[in-house]
């Protein structure tokens, strides 16, 4: 049988034992209060992953508490904790960009900044946030922007033309355990054997099959995963071509 490479985000929760779309009902009511649809693959996703251990340290969101969080709402969040002190002095924070918006009535706050769906943040050190422009979200597999902390709340910028990538990449980066090693431990408990492997112990992979998927970990990093059903064995890879240092593979099997 072989390898599969043709694995989507959805498909690797499905293997992996999620298949009970637990935070359905949740997502319809709240597609429901915001007259609002998610893209398909990202109302899946958060359906089968909805406070999942298994993304605990991951930087796309899936508990069910920041469902439907957007950009103007934290906004709206810092305007609230500072608008008492703001209004004592208003001179002095002529310059600060959360008192601009304050100033302006929020149904105005478009002629600054489009309004984004949040789907996720740089977990622990907080310096970036990931969202979907909401004029866009009609689409099947829109662009994910990024705002990066140091820039002005207007700077966001393409991170992945498709919701697809971002959705892939956030399980491999996952699964691959380079910085934390939640996964691993979360999976031993469904069942799964866990353990780094290297390239010469799965010699099987076609590695340029493999790593077809952005890593933000390097600037020269790729991953991806690949299924082997007669085996039941997953591989998650990253590779930086450019620092071997920083280079992960990990190997899941199935026990029983």
């Amino acid at each position: 049988m072989g390898f599969k490479y043709d694995l989507t985000a959805v498909d690797i929760l499905k293997l992996l034992g999620y298949t009970e779309p637990v935070g359905k009902d949740a997502l319809l009511r709240a597609e429901g209060e915001k007259n609002l649809k998610l893209p398909p693959a990202l109302f899946e996703f958060w359906s089968l992953a909805a406070d999942s251990p298994l993304f605990k340290t991951a930087d796309i969101w899936t508990k069910k508490r920041d469902f439907f969080w957007f950009s103007y709402d934290s906004i709206q969040e810092w305007i609230d904790s500072d608008k008492e002190y703001w209004d004592k002095a208003p001179q002095e924070y002529a310059d600060n960009e959360y008192y601009q918006f304050y100033k302006l009535p929020r149904e105005k706050w478009g002629s600054r900044v489009e309004n984004y769906l949040l789907i996720g943040s740089d977990f622990g050190a907080g310096i970036s946030k990931s969202g979907i422009r909401l004029n866009e979200i009609g689409q099947d597999d829109p662009p994910v922007y990024i705002l990066i902390e140091e820039d002005t709340l207007t700077e966001w910028n393409v991170l992945d033309d498709h919701l697809s990538d971002f959705l892939m990449r956030s399980i491999c980066d996952v699964l691959c355990c380079g910085e934390y090693d939640t996964a691993a431990r979360v999976l031993k408990k469904m069942g799964w054997a866990a353990e780094e492997a290297h390239q010469e112990d799965v010699s099987a992979l076609d590695m340029n099959a493999l790593l077809k998927q952005r890593s933000e970990y390097g600037a020269d990093a790729v991953c991806g995963c690949a299924y082997d059903g007669e085996k039941r064995l997953l591989i998650a890879a990253r590779i930086d071509r450019a620092d071997s240092r920083n280079c992960r593979i990990m190997a899941y099997t199935r026990r029983n």
